[in-house]
């Protein structure tokens, strides 16, 4: 008897290291795009919600002169090391919080340290339950949303910040343990494999704290893409109408448009496939939704995802908007996606964004995709003879259109300039306008001209106030603009 049972212990402790071993595994494993012919497979995958929320910047700080920044997780486990560390803070009842000013944060930069930066703010809550915490504790209460993150890594005390804007949550939590990610700091500055990024305010003397590079170490690898979809192959697409409709093909009704578009419509519901690539489905709602729920709606929106034709690799939640259909409440949510782990943005509106989902809470309404796939071509690239150009130089090579378009956003007259003498307009105008830069960072851009090897262009993206730019990283000829 006593044999049986150490057996069944021992059985239910395999079970348990099994279930906890997998849990790890699917939060650091990222998720390829599932075969469209394996319906099986993309039918059972599991995009975990955990996944959706992810930051999309990282600033790494090793001591008051030494920063850099990282756009992606794939080699360092940054974020995942922190993610068990987070939880435990926000489900803790040994907490002690204050509030400090941007001044004191910008600070605590000069210390061994990690700031993991957002899309957009979320909610503490959602942040909390993405994190598997039942019932969080009062920091959501306390900073209800969040844009950012602070990891103090030195030898004192652990503590973090929330931060949301220019409000900022110092936490302790005296059962907190950073050692995994100071090790993982300690091995990347060793390594010195990156870029010195500094704050505006040192390198352009200007009241600015957003990092830049002055010289850049690194080269962007030359992509090419496809579109994920093949429109002119039509057992594929029919394929995907029956994923999305669960139901044979013969039970679908097609409709070929003239512009070589395909419609499929079953019960109201209907599925197109436009030739350029980009995927759009609508279904009625079933019952009224007079209430939104998020976190329902972002699970929601999870399970979608996972069931109809897989996941792109490095897929994250990048904005939220409330939206109305009628009297019905819901959200539409905004994904973005990395490739060789650099964000990708649309050189044209083909789409608002590569994933677009309306959801009421357990009802997906509306759904658009776009998605382009690594060729993985390897070719040469001719850049890697050239210098790739650093924010500092884009910033210097392109001041005056920045400014231009600054006085036209502000509608500065020219009654306004006449006030001051030149020296002194010149001045005030390079603080306005460099002060207004909220953020630059490096990503690819699509020009989506081309359904199959699309060359992807390494572009500085600057955001200010008004405007969202790209300037290629090797010319710093402008590649894109928009206002926002």
């Amino acid at each position: 008897m006593l044999r049986e049972r150490l057996k069944t212990i021992l059985l239910l402790s395999l079970v348990f290291i099994s279930v906890f071993l997998t849990r790890r595994l699917w939060i650091q494993m990222p998720y390829e795009i599932l075969p469209l012919f394996q319906k099986e497979e993309a039918l059972s995958a599991n995009y975990l919600f955990t996944d959706m929320i992810k930051p999309d910047k990282y600033l790494l700080n090793f001591d008051e002169k030494n920063h850099t920044i990282f756009h992606n997780d794939d080699n360092n486990n940054l974020w995942t090391s922190t993610r068990f560390s987070l939880a435990d803070i926000l489900s803790s009842n040994d907490i002690r919080t204050e509030p400090i000013s941007t001044e004191e944060l910008f600070t605590y930069y000069n210390n061994k340290s990690i700031v993991f930066y957002f899309p957009e703010k979320f909610s503490t809550y959602i942040l909390a339950r993405s994190l598997d915490v039942a019932k969080p504790n009062s920091i959501t209460d306390k900073m209800p949303d969040v844009d950012s993150i602070y990891f103090y890594l030195g030898r004192e005390e652990p503590y973090v910040v929330f931060s949301d804007g220019d409000e900022h949550l110092k936490i302790y939590d005296s059962n907190s343990d950073f050692e995994s990610i100071k090790n993982k700091l300690k091995i990347i500055e060793q390594e010195k494999n990156y870029t010195f990024y500094y704050p505006i305010r040192e390198t352009l003397g200007i009241d600015n704290d957003v990092y830049i590079p002055y010289k850049m170490s690194k080269i962007m690898p030359l992509v090419y893409v496809e579109n994920e979809l093949n429109t002119d192959d039509i057992d594929e697409i029919r394929e995907i109408a029956e994923i999305f409709f669960e139901k044979n093909i013969d039970y679908i009704r097609e409709i070929i448009e003239n512009n070589g578009s395909i419609l499929y419509v079953y019960n109201q519901k209907v599925l197109k496939i436009n030739q350029s690539g980009v995927l759009e489905y609508f279904s009625p709602l079933e019952e009224p939704v007079k209430e939104r729920n998020l976190y329902i709606s972002l699970n929601t929106a999870s399970e979608f995802l996972s069931n109809h034709i897989g996941v792109p690799k490095d897929l994250y939640l990048s904005k939220v908007e409330e939206i109305e259909s009628g009297e019905n409440l819901g959200y539409r949510l905004f994904f973005k996606y990395r490739i060789r782990g650099m964000p990708v943005v649309l050189g044209k509106e083909i789409a608002e964004d590569f994933i677009q989902i309306d959801v009421f809470n357990k009802y997906v309404r509306n759904y658009k995709r776009f998605i382009r796939k690594d060729m993985d071509i390897e070719a040469v690239n001719d850049a890697e003879v050239s210098q790739m150009l650093s924010a500092f130089d884009i910033i210097n090579m392109n001041y005056q259109l920045l400014q231009n378009n600054y006085i036209k956003d502000k509608e500065i007259t020219l009654e306004d300039l006449e006030d001051m003498d030149k020296e002194e307009l010149r001045e005030k105008l390079k603080d306005e306008v460099l002060s207004s830069i909220n953020d630059i960072s490096l990503a690819y851009l699509d020009p989506c001209l081309n359904k199959e090897k699309e060359k992807l262009i390494g572009v500085w993206l600057l955001t200010t106030e008004n405007r969202i730019y790209a300037f290629d990283v090797y010319s710093g000829v402008l590649a894109f603009s928009r206002k926002q």
